[in-house]
């Protein structure tokens, strides 16, 4: 009986740091659209246009290389799909 209390009490704990870190990520998209001039319904839009698109990559890239959350959930947190998210990841570590 107390293992299964332990393993509750972890796993709740796990899903504590994980909206943790969502509620963040959805802080850091809301300031970084804010201090880009980008709107929040622009930045989903999937448009090319103007800052869009170096707005997106800020994000992507200090949410999952500095705070460690999730491809899937920053990409969530965009607007973009996962398959975007990754590539922002890889042309940017690349150059």
């Amino acid at each position: 009986m107390e293992r299964i209390l332990r393993e509750a009490d972890a796993r709740a704990l796990r899903q504590h740091a994980a909206k943790k870190r969502n509620r963040y990520a959805e802080r850091v998209v809301a300031e970084e659209c804010k201090k880009s001039g980008v709107t929040l319904m622009e930045l989903p839009s999937g448009s090319r246009r103007g800052r869009l698109p170096t707005v997106r990559t800020k994000i992507v890239r200090g949410l999952v290389e500095n705070y460690g959350v999730g491809v899937a959930e920053v990409a969530r947190q965009v607007g973009i799909s996962t398959s975007g998210d990754s590539k922002i990841l890889t042309r940017t570590l690349s150059n």
